[in-house]
């Protein structure tokens, strides 16, 4: 586990879990936590491109292409860090300078808290995470209108039946759906960061909602996922014999019902 504690220009946390307890240093449990969201965010590409290349082109010079994107997007992913970590400051000095910029009226945990310092030059982190976010939205925005556009065509020709195109149709609005929450639980806290270190803002009440949004991103979107795709939620129905529950329930609804019969005259 690794405790975040985002302040006034720069940005420290302490790990304490059970990578702690087997050795694993705290450069690298950071490295883990700041480039699992990119991370991410390159998995979320991938679905877009992935539906842009099966629906649209598998038969065009993209499919030469598709792979040296996944490519560059984890690597960015794994690699747009790396000017932070090779100027981690001395924790000593960087903590006692930390202090100072948050004044008197710093809480007395956060004083006495064994913190790990990664940056005291913020610029060094925002700047890159602003490119990678940039880069990222544009690549999302990108292939979000090429398959729209697409789709609309397609509705006009007669390429595909009109129960294909509502499947696709459904399925490309349970990806926005979830992007949609990713977007909520993930970009809008980064942007509130990204605010209040420019603006010099500093609300440990805040910082900590936006650390537990963070946390349930996971569960938020799993749960959002059973939901939107009927596919899954089959299966975990299915798994957990939720299904035969079903059955049995609607079995005895049916015979509950009390079906009404109207009198018709005889044919002559």
């Amino acid at each position: 586990m690794w405790l975040p504690e985002h302040t006034v220009a720069n940005v420290r946390g302490y790990p304490f879990g059970i990578l702690t307890e087997w050795g694993v240093s705290a450069e690298f449990q950071t490295y883990l936590i700041v480039t699992l969201i990119p991370v991410v965010s390159a998995a979320v590409i991938t679905i877009f491109e992935n539906r842009y290349f099966l629906v649209f082109g598998h038969n065009s010079k993209w499919r030469r292409f598709r792979v040296l994107l996944s490519i560059f997007n984890y690597l960015y992913a794994a690699t747009w860090c790396l000017p932070s970590f090779m100027i981690i400051p001395e924790q000593n000095m960087a903590r006692k300078v930390a202090l100072e910029m948050l004044g008197p009226n710093v809480s007395d945990y956060i004083r006495h808290f064994p913190i790990f310092m990664m940056s005291l030059e913020i610029t060094y982190l925002t700047l890159p995470c602003l490119l990678i976010v940039l880069t990222f939205a544009t690549e999302v925005i990108l292939f979000v209108a090429i398959i729209k556009k697409g789709m609309t065509e397609l509705a006009k020709t007669a390429r595909f039946s009109k129960n294909t195109l509502k499947m696709q149709k459904n399925f490309l609005k349970a990806v926005y759906i979830q992007v949609s929450m990713y977007m909520t639980s993930i970009q809008l806290p980064l942007a509130y960061f990204f605010v209040s270190i420019f603006f010099k803002i500093y609300n440990q009440s805040a910082n900590n909602f936006c650390f537990v949004v963070f946390s349930l991103n996971g569960l938020s979107s799993t749960i959002l996922m059973l939901w939107v795709h009927t596919p899954y939620r089959d299966f975990c129905y299915k798994l957990l014999r939720i299904e035969k529950w079903r059955k049995k329930i609607g079995q005895a609804n049916s015979q509950d019902n009390v079906v009404s019969v109207a009198p018709t005259a005889a044919p002559k």
